[in-house]
């Protein structure tokens, strides 16, 4: 048997060799856990559990302080364990729980690793408003408020990876400024789902309307209406202006399939062009309660027959059945039937809900906001990047 001794003396001593090590097999899966040391009091030791890969649910196993901030474990799998899915959380002092959904892999079938940025004591985030955007497009001015999920004040070294621009921001997470006085309250609904571990944490960009809602979200003019067709310059004003102040001000990684744009009425009608017209820069479109008999339902019967489908976006459509015009059902339906016959498939790039009894208003589409934020931000799998030990 070769001793340490000569394996040190013939390749040098690397502290990659000095990893904890747990379990038997032909490949090593590093855990690495991204955590603010001052968020925690010395002495503290970052444990995990786990469904697999020697770890199981009952103790946890301690990782090793690599580097200030930094937590590693290294497990090894066999290659006929390659390929599936394997699921873990972290602990502080192997007692309190990291916040969210699990954690997990497809385990690969080369060395690699995965970064973990968790969270073990916020379950709330926060908003806050940024005044007076001007819009060179549209030659006018509106506020931003914006929403931070749990973790955004806790683990600091984590980035959001998911982003949603939201329309009539105003009624999204406050009463006193919402149209008749009724919220979405939107922050409850996140809250709470990830706390559940149903959903990724979000970002929500709230884009206050203007006097001029009917026009920036609608693409066309409607001769019934007499109005419309700014929509275009409207989504100019997101790219452009909307985004960049994101970037600039908050730790996001926007990249296009993990941004969405969502918003009811109107607000659906312009979420679904933008995801059919601008699907360069939006990879999800949430449209509720869409106003999609505007101009001859042209939506359905021009916008997706003229341009071809976009490629990897997926679309959310709801309506009610209940009110005036019963929430425009049909029309929704319809738009439903056509993306299917386009080649979207249901619970994959299309999710569809009917809210029984729902109506065109604030109260109903707060009430049913937690189904486009499951389906369209589920818990997603952690990345692995390959690694030479």
């Amino acid at each position: 048997m070769v001793s340490l001794f000569w394996i040190v003396f013939l390749f040098g001593f690397n502290a990659s060799f000095c990893r904890t090590f747990t379990s038997v097999g032909d490949i090593q899966l590093t855990i690495v856990a991204k955590y603010p040391d001052n968020q925690i009091p010395n002495g503290s030791i970052m444990f995990i559990r786990g469904d697999g890969l020697s770890l199981n649910w009952s103790q946890g196993t301690a990782m090793k302080k690599t580097t200030s901030n930094t937590w590693e474990l290294t497990l090894q799998y066999s290659n006929s364990q390659a390929n599936q899915t394997f699921q873990f959380k972290l602990l502080i002092n192997d007692q309190d729980w990291m916040i969210g959904s699990n954690s997990f892999v497809n385990l690969p079938q080369e060395d690699s690793q995965v970064e973990v940025f968790p969270f073990f004591y916020s379950q709330t985030g926060s908003y806050d408003y940024i005044r007076n955007i001007f819009s060179p497009q549209l030659n006018n001015t509106r506020d931003l408020v914006i929403y931070t999920p749990p973790s955004y004040y806790e683990n600091t070294l984590k980035t959001i990876n998911y982003v949603l621009i939201m329309h009539d921001g105003e009624n999204l997470f406050n009463a006193s400024t919402s149209f008749g006085g009724v919220s979405w309250y939107c922050q409850n609904t996140v809250d709470l789902m990830v706390n559940d571990g149903n959903m990724e944490e979000i970002i929500i960009v709230g884009v206050d309307n203007t006097m001029d809602r009917i026009e920036e979200y609608t693409y066309s003019v409607d001769p019934t209406v007499g109005q419309g067709g700014k929509g275009d310059l409207y989504l100019d004003f997101l790219e452009d202006i909307v985004i960049p102040i994101i970037k600039k001000n908050y730790r996001v990684n926007i990249q296009r399939e993990n941004l969405g744009i969502l918003g009811s009425s109107l607000g659906g009608l312009i979420s679904c062009y933008a995801g059919w017209m601008r699907s360069s820069t939006f990879g999800i479109a949430g449209c509720m309660s869409s106003s999609f008999w505007w101009n001859s339902e042209d939506f359905n019967n021009n916008i997706t027959k003229s341009f071809p489908p976009p490629n990897d976006v997926i679309f959310y459509l709801d309506s009610g059945d209940a009110g005036p015009d019963n929430d425009d059902e049909a029309q929704t339906i319809r738009v439903r039937s056509h993306l299917e016959q386009l080649g979207f498939v249901m619970n994959e790039t299309l999710f569809y809900y009917l809210d029984h009894g729902g109506q065109h208003n604030e109260y109903y589409w707060g009430h049913r906001f937690y189904v486009p934020a499951t389906d369209l931000f589920p818990p997603a799998p952690l990345t692995p990047t390959t690694v030479v030990f």
